[in-house]
């Protein structure tokens, strides 16, 4: 029973992480869609909106399984009957103050998305901020807040965690949603699509430095030598996590050098039929690599439940 509960607690964090960034790559690909008057861009930011929705949505759900199990472990009873224990986690400790805060964040997220807000152009910056103070309370309850709630080890943790989920929001939503609608033949739908396509590969490079920073910062403060990688759980997990991630940078980097200069050179010119099989290929690699950020999302979910050696 401990053990499906765990199981249970884990999915419900991936399907959490998924979902916060699904809404963070949502927002951000909106903000520069938003910025052009081109037919193409209007409608990805429509499209966009929806996405978000749904991400919020299936946020809150998760963030709520996720108390329910939480207090079912505390209080060690079946999660039908963790209703009592959900209130006082809630009203009398540190992660129900979080939790709180997180879907009081998340709750004005999907109010300022819907149906109040227009198709083209809806708050996406503000949501972006939202969900800055929701994954600030997920570092509230990991280990880096072990320390207190500003430390440094705090900021590393949330930084780290909101470039994660920018890095894979970005990459999901371009090849699952943006990059898949055709262009059009007019000119300033290609060079929307070729600021976008621009903008998103000097996001990730960015997301990319700050996650390797944040990344050699946590690590070393949760482990204090490189001797401590190995024969423990915790360093294992954060080994296979890093190698992914180097799996997902060497693709995007393949698209980066061999596939978006030309790309960018065709939506320039306008060159439809040629920008169109590129496209296709940069689809391809955004895909493969939104599937290896999951598997690091995966890995998160049982690191950040996992302690680090020496932590008592």
């Amino acid at each position: 029973m401990a053990n499906t509960a765990q199981l249970a607690t884990h999915v419900a964090t991936v399907v959490l992480n998924l979902a916060v960034a699904l809404a963070v790559g949502a927002a951000a690909a909106s903000i520069t869609l938003s910025r052009s008057d081109a037919p193409w861009a209007a409608r990805q930011c429509s499209r966009l909106r929806f996405v978000c929705l749904a991400g919020l949505a299936a946020a809150m759900c998760a963030s709520a399984w996720r108390l329910l199990f939480d207090a079912a472990a505390m209080a060690e009873v079946p999660v039908a009957q963790a209703g009592a224990a959900a209130w006082l986690m809630l009203t009398a400790t540190h992660l129900g103050m979080a939790w709180t805060i997180g879907i009081g964040a998340l709750a004005l997220s999907l109010a300022a998305a819907g149906p109040g807000a227009t198709q083209r152009r809806w708050p996406a910056p503000f949501i972006l901020a939202a969900l800055a103070v929701f994954l600030y309370t997920r570092s509230m309850v990991s280990h880096a807040a072990s320390e207190g709630d500003f430390s440094a080890a705090m900021l590393a943790d949330w930084l780290h965690l909101a470039m994660i989920s920018l890095w894979l929001g970005e990459v999901v939503v371009a090849g699952a949603w943006v990059l898949t609608a055709p262009f059009g033949a007019r000119g300033d739908d290609s060079s929307a699509a070729a600021r976008y396509i621009a903008s998103l590969s000097a996001s990730a490079t960015f997301a990319l430095a700050a996650i390797v920073a944040t990344g050699v910062f946590s690590a070393w403060h949760n482990l204090g030598s490189v001797s401590a990688l190995t024969g423990n759980p915790y360093g294992a997990m954060l080994l296979i996590k890093v190698s992914l991630v180097g799996v997902a940078v060497l693709m995007g980097g393949y698209n980066r050098v061999f596939v978006m200069p030309s790309l960018l050179d065709n939506l320039s010119r306008n060159h439809q039929a040629a920008a169109a099989a590129q496209v296709r290929r940069f689809t391809v690699i955004l895909r493969l690599e939104s599937a290896v950020l999951l598997g690091v999302l995966i890995l998160a979910a049982f690191v950040s439940a996992t302690s680090p050696p020496g932590a008592a």
